[in-house]
């Protein structure tokens, strides 16, 4: 036995376990099985988050004074007061904005995604949604992703978003407003509608959970492979 090798097991064949080994195949396993339960985990928050809008489908509308939940409808009187474009939103393969209005509630003012416009027309304006003095639709929160810049570095901004940050708009207008969007349906006319629903991302999270699962058991095999030496 050399000073290289620890433990020599005999069976029909030996092995030889290194240092080296063990621990690279200890630190791979723990990672992929650590990232198979986080997978695991969004799965289950996901499916939880989309089961949650599959609920609210049976629900009557309700006013912003009854405390909606998230996903249930909702109809709400007022009138808007300014306009905000979400940029890159796409529609069957075309892109365009989706048309955001501060409108004044009976509660506090909120944002109303009116629907989608291709980026091909003249942005719409104010005026265009004059008439307008009731909004049904379903409520969502914003889910704001990773910028790599400050969404106030960008001098079109606020007039056109990159993504909804509510609080952002807070301290930027110097207003409160409901911590969610109404997205209205039907849009008004001239706009296609924006659907609340949220992407099932559960049969996503879960092929990740197994890939991680499987990529481990891997590690394992090989370090086993590695380590196995025949008798001569």
């Amino acid at each position: 036995m050399t000073a290289q090798r620890l433990v020599q097991v005999k069976t029909h064949g030996a092995f030889s376990f290194r240092p080296a080994y063990l621990l690279f195949a200890a630190f791979a396993i723990s990672l992929c099985l650590f990232l198979s339960h986080w997978q695991w985990q969004r799965a289950q928050a996901a499916e939880a988050h989309y089961q949650s809008y599959l609920q609210q489908q049976e629900k009557p509308p309700v006013t912003l004074a009854d405390k909606p939940a998230e996903f249930q409808r909702v109809s709400i009187n007022g009138h808007l007061e300014r306009l905000f474009l979400l940029d890159n939103q796409m529609t069957q393969g075309q892109v365009g904005w989706h048309v955001l209005g501060l409108m004044t509630s009976e509660s506090k003012p909120v944002l109303v995604n009116l629907g989608w416009t291709p980026k091909a027309e003249a942005k719409p304006t104010l005026s265009d949604f004059a008439g307008i003095e009731n909004i049904s639709g379903r409520i969502k929160t914003p889910e704001p992703g990773l910028m790599l810049a400050e969404a106030r570095d960008d001098p079109a901004w606020p007039a056109v978003l990159q993504q909804i940050e509510i609080p952002l708009l807070n301290q930027h207008l110097d207003i409160e407003l409901l911590p969610f969007v109404i997205y209205a349906d039907p849009a008004p006319a001239g706009l296609a509608t924006v659907k609340a629903a949220p992407e099932n991302k559960y049969p996503m999270h879960v092929g990740y959970a197994v890939q991680w699962l499987l990529i481990g058991f891997a590690c394992g095999l090989m370090t086993f492979i590695a380590c196995r030496r025949r008798e001569t």
